[in-house]
């Protein structure tokens, strides 16, 4: 583990054989950082972010569970985001796919949510790729529902960007009090303000910025949501500078339309995969 300057987290780097590297936070299990070998920084993290207690970073890939967004009496995006995790196994380097695993549970926190899990967010990162799994147990003696996303936050010229793979599929959209509507283009361009929850799309999207090429893949998962605060928001939000709305785009893998139906002793999985194509194997 290392710490790095302006933050007093401990931070839990994974390195492959390939050269790629990934660097994750212990509070939140939040990913900070994917730098494939011969790329350059794929995920956006705001420079004026400072996580503490009650607080997760601005940016990476926060962990949204029980609840996402304030679709509930909970805090907003649940509580995992901000708490401290254990880290179960500790990354080996210079393996061909490096994987590190971390863990919270009920039993660790005292939440206004009486229900009893255990989370897992296993981390692996191969040869051009990163993937995210969420493991989410029901340890307790009853049923329960719940709502959870991968935040991710990518790095993206959002003037040049276009994601595909959206055409076809019904959204909510957050901005006209979740009405329902439907997704004509082909292409998604980002110009101004965009939240939307994506309603059982594809399982992969392909993110396109000029020449260049990612894919978003996710399993387990049943929607996408699909976020950037455009200028006007980005100049109210007090840890991220105003024209940085420009920089970054929120591709989530989201259980959310239909909360997810967990009986005791079963454990649900869902998995987001970031890909440069011609480089994964």
């Amino acid at each position: 583990m290392t710490t790095i300057p302006g933050r007093a987290e401990a931070l839990v780097a994974l390195r492959n054989a390939a050269g790629d590297q990934a660097l994750f936070s212990q509070h939140g299990a939040q990913l900070l950082s994917w730098v494939p070998q011969g790329a350059g920084e794929q995920i956006y993290l705001s420079p004026l972010s400072r996580p503490a207690a009650g607080h997760s970073a601005r940016g990476g890939t926060p962990v949204c569970f029980p609840q996402f967004s304030d679709r509930g009496p909970l805090p907003k995006h649940g509580f995992v985001r901000t708490a401290r995790w254990e880290l179960l196994t500790p990354p080996l380097h210079g393996a061909e796919v490096a994987e590190a695993r971390f863990q919270i549970d009920s039993a660790r926190l005292r939440v206004a949510w009486q229900h009893a899990f255990a989370l897992v967010l296993v981390a692996r990162l191969g040869p051009g790729w990163l993937e995210l799994e969420l493991q989410a147990a029901n340890t307790g003696r009853s049923a329960y529902d719940f709502t959870a996303a991968l935040h991710t936050y990518l790095a993206v010229d959002v003037p040049a960007a276009r994601l595909h793979g959206l055409q076809g599929c019904d959204y909510q959209d957050n901005l006209a009090a979740l009405q329902v509507r439907h997704e004509s283009s082909p292409e998604l361009a980002i110009t101004g303000e965009v939240d939307r929850v994506y309603l059982q799309p594809a399982p992969v999207l392909r993110l396109q910025e000029g020449g260049s090429e990612r894919r978003i893949v996710q399993q387990g998962f049943t929607d996408t949501v699909v976020w950037n605060p455009g200028p006007a928001k980005a100049a109210q939000l007090g840890d991220m500078p105003p024209q940085d709305w420009q920089r970054m785009l929120c591709i989530e893998a989201g259980a959310i339309g239909t909360p997810v139906h967990l009986a005791p002793g079963k454990t649900w999985h869902g998995t987001q995969r970031l890909e440069l194509p011609g480089r994964d194997s």
